[in-house]
């Protein structure tokens, strides 16, 4: 009996990887590499052959295609990794699964909750896995705070407020980035991650309110670059903000509850857990040195993890997960019904910029 657990537990998943860009080869592609005892990248696929034989050569994968087919006939991989824009992902995960595949997506899912609708149906209908990339998900300060807000450590959740900052040259600046071509622009590609974080702590948002501004008339094809966005459900709002005006990068996330609050720093991998219920100088002093303890203890966390290269990225905390699930028979770490909710949401933010606002500001 050990003997055959073990030869299990030594099983390697076969993975490639469609699409050649950004996100695949900073994120996906050095993530699978990073668990090579569990996961064998054996081809890459791209319509543009060049780019994909670019990739494979600076990552050593053994393989590359331009057709996707032919590599999924060839290649009878078990994982396929979709790292293409969001309109080609339903046509891509459909045609994985159709060959017996285990499919990851990269954020969003889909473009609409319809086009998630196939992609569940499909996941039936030929018995596989989908998992989608909702990489914010498990910063390690996140997965915490999840687990304190599960044990109670700050009540009931009473609401949210969300902070991201991309820089300026990342995408707004780029015209030929693909992002612009979305439904609401570059929202559309960032958007998702403040969706599905205020799911995780709100599940049921039933209406949305967005503001939006232009600021950046150098950039004409970029359509606002200042987002307030309010996620609203039935007992509690995420407030969001998301900006696209300077050359900073920031991720920072509160949760408010009944008997505290939580503050999350996604980049430095810090998560605190605040307590005022008075303002009076000692109380004050003491929650203040309450925090600071905290802040050191996470530094000499991450100073650790970092001496003893044990930092993981989001993307290869999610893409292990998925394997082990691949591997066990379990649960995927994030179901396509997760997927399809967060675009349901992000749909709803969408038509509120495009509809609503638009009409405002006329």
């Amino acid at each position: 009996m050990e003997m055959r657990i073990r030869e299990v537990n030594l099983k390697k998943v076969r993975a490639a990887v469609i699409g050649s860009g950004l996100i695949a080869g900073k994120k996906h592609i050095p993530a699978f590499q990073r668990l090579s005892h569990k996961i064998e990248l054996v081809a890459i696929c791209d319509l543009n052959l060049t780019a994909a034989k670019d990739v494979a050569v600076r990552f050593g994968i053994p393989k590359t295609y331009s057709d996707v087919t032919e590599m999924l006939e060839s290649e009878k991989p078990e994982l396929v990794d979709i790292c293409t824009p969001p309109q080609t992902h339903t046509r891509l995960a459909i045609e994985a699964m159709r060959h017996g595949c285990h499919v990851l997506i990269e954020k969003p899912m889909a473009l609409t909750a319809d086009d998630c609708d196939q992609i569940v149906r499909a996941e039936k209908e030929y018995g596989v896995k989908v998992c989608v990339g909702h990489s914010d998900l498990f910063y390690e300060p996140f997965m915490k705070a999840r687990r304190m807000v599960e044990n109670g450590a700050i009540g009931k959740v009473r609401g949210m407020r969300i902070f991201l900052s991309t820089p300026t040259t990342y995408m707004t600046s780029r015209s030929d980035h693909w992002a612009h071509r979305l439904p609401g622009g570059v929202i559309g590609e960032t958007g998702p991650h403040i969706v599905y974080m205020t799911l995780a702590f709100i599940p049921q948002i039933r209406a949305v309110s967005v503001n939006a501004l232009k600021v950046m008339n150098e950039y004409p094809w970029s359509s606002f670059e200042d987002y307030r966005i309010n996620l609203i459900g039935d007992n509690a709002i995420s407030s969001a903000t998301v900006v696209y005006t300077s050359d900073e990068w920031a991720a920072k996330v509160e949760v408010l509850g009944d008997k505290g609050f939580l503050m999350m720093d996604l980049e430095s991998m810090n998560v605190v857990r605040y307590r005022r219920t008075e303002l009076k100088p000692v109380p004050v002093g003491l929650s203040l040195l309450r925090e600071s303890g905290q802040l050191l203890g996470a530094f000499v966390s991450n100073a650790i993890r970092v001496a003893t290269k044990k930092v993981r990225s989001t993307h290869e905390i999610i893409i292990s997960q998925f394997a082990d699930s691949i591997l066990s028979g379990s649960a995927p770490p994030v179901s396509a019904e997760e997927g399809r909710e967060a675009v349901r949401v992000l749909n709803m933010v969408v038509e509120s910029i495009e509809g609503e606002y638009a009409i405002k500001t006329a």
